[in-house]
């Protein structure tokens, strides 16, 4: 066997557990999008936006008659943090041809740049590095798509399926409990709590994106404050 097929053996193997993790939030995204007035667009989102986050807010913002440009603007806002990610990543692809730049670039997401930047640390070329990284890529990619699907099927067939106005809050929710822990956080979260409250009566979508600018400013400030002596 070659280095590089045990490296994307190794890599799969690495995001497995992570893969596996992911279920349940898998399976609630899958349940939006059983829920969406369009499930097959909806389910299409699964690759091509590529972020449970980003999807549910997208499916949200569309069910409730968000404007076009909204709802892209939304699902950029909160997948922006792949742009630092692809920044930390580029040196890996450098000098690589634009399919696999490209295929790599599709399979940019948290657990897969971390396992990337754990997998720098190892000795080992460039080339080996690469597959270690598809390796995470597509099995991060094949068991969420699995778990998206399996939840609209399942949703699709439950009358109880969870609606997105339950669904979007517990998914932000997840998201931020972990970031109470970190310079800014409360800020952020302070923030971003008070314009959803403030914005209650403006057209969808409108408050969630302001709430998120606001919370990141919020949250810098917090930040470079907590860090002065």
């Amino acid at each position: 066997m070659s280095s590089e097929r045990r490296e994307f053996r190794r890599g799969a193997w690495e995001m497995a557990p992570l893969a596996v993790g992911y279920a349940p939030f898998g399976l609630l995204v899958g349940a939006a999008v059983s829920r969406s007035p369009d499930p097959l667009a909806g389910w299409s989102g699964t690759l091509t936006i590529y972020g449970g986050s980003a999807h549910l807010a997208v499916l949200d913002l569309l069910a409730r008659g968000a404007p076009a440009g909204l709802v892209i603007a939304t699902g950029a806002l909160v997948n922006a943090r792949l742009l630092v990610y692809s920044m930390a990543l580029a040196p890996l692809w450098a000098g690589a041809r634009w399919p696999w730049r490209l295929a790599a670039a599709a399979m940019v997401v948290d657990p897969v740049w971390m396992l990337a930047q754990r997998r720098a640390l190892d000795p080992g070329s460039l080339r080996a590095r690469r597959a270690h990284f598809l390796g995470c890529g597509a099995a991060l990619a094949g068991t969420w798509l699995l778990w998206v699907s399996t939840g609209a099927v399942l949703g699709s067939a439950s009358a109880g399926a969870m609606p997105l106005s339950v669904a979007v809050p517990l998914c932000l929710a997840s998201m931020v409990v972990p970031h109470l822990r970190v310079p800014g956080g409360w800020a952020a979260v302070g923030a971003a709590a008070v314009v959803q409250v403030v914005t209650r009566s403006w057209p969808p979508g409108s408050g969630l994106l302001l709430a998120m600018v606001l919370a990141a400013l919020a949250g810098s400030a917090g930040s470079r404050e907590g860090r002065r002596p």
